[in-house]
């Protein structure tokens, strides 16, 4: 039978290529079933094509309640076990099989005994009759939706007869409703109908259209996509190199296996699912590919935006990050993704947060590195929900309601050594201590000696930027190199921005004014650490907010660079977009939490553009206000009298001050990193006329990205002001 069905395949392959085909339904619900309603249950080959089922009842599907969507009246039940018989002429060619299902509240089919798919919310396993499963679900075409699609391998069909089974469950014998529309549809070869026409609902899957984003195919041969453990799949990765890509191509950048799982926690509940994907090797072990051009790795995020109807606040908030400076924050490609033939639409491919070279570039712990330098690095930690090995910080969130909790991400908690996770854990907490005592000023005694400064007001900035409602107390990420490597807690990468700039209608998130560091509504169980209100009583905090701020407007976060950034997303999404929104119709529907309903896609887009705008305006105005703690230039000698001016700057290996002086004058240029340590002072003799002082990245001991500069001539300050490494 093996050996038939590999020629009946090949067969189907080649054919598909000399023949027109065509969209028709081999089983449709107002087909006749073999159903029964279990007492106990049903033999354990009630799914196979000999199996007799003379005894089980015939009824007209769809089956249910009663309620406007059900040929077949059935009395209240937990199961629904369902038979359909169809014949597979020799002379049809059959080239991709669809199982098309609408129902309430989960379901296992089954085609020729092999399972062929099963609700998401349905536990792995042969299922009983009274299986408890995780949530319920409501059928889509009695409200105008679309049923839930299975991709199922043609393979399996026979010449003959087929048996196609399924098991519905309902979430208990007493629910109100349960639903079972089954249609089995087929492509086949030629445009005459042998069996029925498709529904009117029914939409032909993406196989033939181009696009211009790559595609990534992913095939679960059967296996539900859970939330963990990863199920091993199939990826397939379309990414030609003249950017025209076809559903149907057969050329991949990447073709191998995968470990995918459901990610996220709210998001979870809407129709379209973000993923963790692991390449792997067949033998289950890490495969680093390099992916759409990113550098290789093996940990990946599919993330797929569905109450961001702009499709872009991750990838635009990510490249705000990377734009700052030589930090990392995930990098991002847009990908049309297909899932078992079913489209799922416009996708952004992420790089997982996780210690490696090509991302938080760190040293990397040993189960031996339990003493000295090796014991201080390299660790990522989290502010977010609860995780295996979670400790509470001393302190209460800023509101002294609820507990801030930290974990460890990687390594991860089982990873650590006792010695490893004790001595992050102290070192955070005394951070702690520092930041809240009466010497939290002090550069040496307080916050600063153990934090990257301008890292924190890098992350600050763009969690007031973009109004961030989880900012400072979900989806925070921190991490420590080793003390012979700088060993600052450094507050990045960035993370997790779909629900803001003005996405979110709650917590004021939606507001273009107010500070999001002052805090959220009562109720809610996460809370944002004291630190930040500390921080901003601190002067030198709020110069260096001030400075960091002016810089990053020039360019960075001018209004111009966002709105190019957007435009360029837009453009690259213009032909995707219509597909994404086809497959989800969501333009002209609330979907939480949204701020604002658009209705087209370019009111989204404008939208977007529109609260960016007007918050940068607002945060202009309130940055302002801050009255800088030290003096950028003194009146005692007019700066016209040498004119120093600084550049590049940013700086990539080396700066220059070149100096107009009109009289002789001892200069000294003092600089100083953020702790207000000199790291680096030139004296000059200057006589009048154009001179030049440089200033290289080592000569400064590579020790961090922001500098102050101070000139003084002739003992007195002439200016100072910042320097930027990127």
């Amino acid at each position: 039978m093996l050996k038939f069905q590999l020629i009946v395949v090949l067969t189907f392959c080649v054919l598909l290529s000399q023949s027109q085909t065509h969209w028709e339904s081999i089983i449709t619900e107002t087909d006749e079933f073999k159903y029964y309603l279990p007492v106990t249950e049903p033999a354990e080959d009630w799914k196979a094509l000999n199996f007799n089922d003379e005894n089980w009842l015939t009824g007209k599907g769809g089956f249910g309640y009663a309620d406007n969507d059900d040929n077949t009246i059935v009395a209240a039940t937990k199961s629904l076990f369902l038979r359909k018989t169809f014949s597979i002429p020799n002379t049809v060619n059959v080239f991709n099989l669809m199982l098309d299902i609408d129902y309430d509240d989960a379901f296992v089919a089954y085609l020729n005994g092999v399972e062929i798919g099963r609700s998401e919310n349905l536990p792995a396993g042969k299922p009983g009759i009274n299986t408890e499963f995780s949530a319920d679900h409501e059928a889509q075409l009695y409200q105008g939706g679309q049923p839930d699609r299975v991709m199922v391998y043609p393979g399996l069909l026979i010449r003959g007869t087929n048996i196609l089974a399924v098991h519905i469950l309902n979430t208990s014998s007493t629910s109100s409703d349960l639903s079972a529309r089954v249609f089995l549809n087929a492509e086949i070869e030629g445009n005459q109908i042998i069996f029925n026409k498709v529904p009117a609902w029914f939409k032909e899957p993406v196989s033939k259209i181009a696009s211009d984003l790559p595609i990534i195919k992913i095939n679960t041969e059967g296996k539900t996509i859970v939330d963990e453990p990863k199920i091993t799949a199939r990826m397939q990765v379309i990414n030609n190199p003249n950017g025209v890509n076809r559903f149907d191509d057969t050329n991949y950048e990447y073709d191998g296996f995968i470990g995918i799982e459901i990610r996220g926690n709210t998001s979870q509940m809407f129709p379209k699912k973000s993923f963790n994907v692991e390449t792997r090797l067949s033998d289950g072990s890490n495969n680093n590919v390099s992916l759409l051009g990113l550098p290789a790795e093996n940990d990946w995020v599919l993330h797929g935006p569905y109450s961001d109807k702009s499709l872009m606040r991750n990838a635009l908030a990510y490249s705000i990050g990377n734009a700052m400076s030589d930090r990392w924050h995930p990098r991002t490609r847009y990908a049309e993704v297909v899932i078992n033939g079913e489209y799922r639409g416009v996708y952004l491919l992420v790089e997982k947060i996780k210690i490696d070279k090509n991302r938080v570039n760190i040293a990397k712990l040993k189960p031996e590195d339990n003493s000295g330098d090796q014991l201080t690095g390299g660790y990522i930690i989290s502010i977010d929900r609860d995780q295996e090995g979670s400790w509470n910080s001393p302190f209460m969130g800023r509101t002294g309601s609820v507990d801030v909790p930290f974990s460890y991400v990687d390594p991860s908690y089982e990873d650590l050594t006792p010695q490893q996770r004790y001595y992050i854990r102290s070192h955070i907490i005394e951070f702690e201590y520092a930041l809240h005592g009466k010497d939290f000023k002090d550069p040496n005694l307080g916050y600063r000696a153990y934090i990257d400064v301008e890292s924190f007001i890098d992350y600050f900035i763009i969690t007031e930027l973009s109004r961030n409602l989880d900012g400072y107390r979900v989806s925070v990420y921190f991490h420590k190199d080793r003390d012979s490597k700088g060993g600052k807690l450094v507050m990045s990468p960035f993370w997790d921005f779909n629900i803001c700039f003005g996405n979110a209608n709650f917590f004021s998130a939606g507001n273009e004014k107010g500070w999001a560091s002052d805090g959220i509504g009562a109720g809610d169980w996460y809370e944002i650490p004291f630190w930040w209100d500390k921080f901003r009583t601190d002067p030198y905090f709020e110069t260096m907010l001030k400075y960091r701020w002016e810089k990053l407007r020039e360019n960075v976060i001018s209004k111009s660079t966002i709105n190019n950034f957007i435009d360029s997303c837009q453009n690259v999404l213009k032909d995707a977009q219509v597909r994404n929104f086809e497959k989800f119709n969501i333009l002209n529907t609330y979907v939480w939490p949204n701020n604002y309903v658009g209705g087209s896609y370019i009111n989204e887009v404008n939208y977007l553009k529109k609260w960016i705008s007007n918050r940068i305006d607002w945060l202009d105005q309130e940055i302002d206000k801050i009255v800088p703690s030290f003096v950028v230039s003194s009146p005692e000698i007019p700066i016209e009298s040498i004119n120093p001016i600084v550049y590049p700057n940013p700086f990539s290996q080396s700066f220059k001050i070149e100096f107009d002086a009109q009289t002789p004058t001892k200069t000294d240029i003092i600089i100083e990193n953020l702790l207000g340590q000199i790291v680096c002072r030139k004296t000059v003799n200057m006589v009048p006329g154009l001179q030049t002082i440089s200033f290289t990245y080592d000569e400064l001991g590579r020790n961090g990205n922001t500098f102050i500069y101070r000139i003084i001539s002739d003992g007195k300050s002439v200016k100072s002001g910042i320097v930027l490494h990127k």
